[in-house]
């Protein structure tokens, strides 16, 4: 439990180290407003996962943490659990804009509506590298 708590309080640190980071590299800049929590791995229970192929809007905010953090932790190893991850997306529908809260995978999803107005499922399980998955799964991590 102490390593748990004083993991917290590195993740905060880290965070704030992050984002003076990104205020002093224009070139870093994700274009998205981006928290990451960054634990140790023997202090947390594991989690089911998968890596999705991200959007590249996800990509370069993975990318953009990857370099920050590479530059602290050189012999650290990043593990993304997707699964714990929230994103706030603004969505524009007519006839109004509504935010909406949802997991990196529902968002993965939602952002492939950015270039294609209709996706099957099956296109929409190719393009997040889901086909390897039960379909039962895929609907449950979406929150389907």
């Amino acid at each position: 439990m102490e390593g748990m708590v004083t993991d917290l309080t590195l993740a905060k640190e880290n965070q704030a180290s992050f984002e003076e980071y990104l205020s002093n590299n224009a070139n870093a800049n994700p274009g998205i407003d981006l928290t990451v929590t960054a634990l140790t791995t023997g202090f947390w229970p594991s989690y089911k996962s998968f890596d999705p192929n991200l959007p590249p809007e996800m990509v370069k905010c993975v990318e953009v943490f990857i370099d920050f953090y590479q530059t602290k932790n050189k012999h650290r190893k990043l593990t993304w659990i997707y699964s714990l991850g929230t994103f706030n997306i603004i969505g524009k529908f007519e006839p109004k804009t509504m935010e909406l809260i949802v997991t990196t995978y529902q968002a993965a999803a939602l952002l492939l509506f950015n270039s294609s107005d209709m996706l099957r499922y099956s296109d929409i399980m190719t393009q997040l590298n889901s086909t390897k998955l039960k379909k039962a799964d895929m609907l449950d991590d979406l929150g389907l």
